[in-house]
């Protein structure tokens, strides 16, 4: 999932938060990253579980660092 970050000074920070909470990421340019859920083999994620858990992690990151938007590219 390619997310993209309003102010890339704030990339690694967003890149850790998401990192512990278990989406582990790879920077794809100066703005933009590919994050990726990891995922129980006991109890499989459908792909809008995850893209609701990113997308809820999202919020939460954004709420705590005011004036940066994270968006969800795909």
């Amino acid at each position: 999932m390619q997310i993209e970050i309003s102010d890339p000074s704030f990339m690694d920070s967003l890149r850790g938060y998401l990192q512990g909470h278990g989406c582990p990421s790879e920077p794809t340019g100066p703005d933009t990253f590919e994050v990726r859920v990891l995922r129980s083999t006991d109890e499989p994620l459908t792909d809008t579980q995850v893209r609701a858990k990113v997308f809820g992690h999202l919020r939460e990151w954004c709420a705590a660092n005011a004036g940066v938007k994270a968006n969800l590219l795909s």
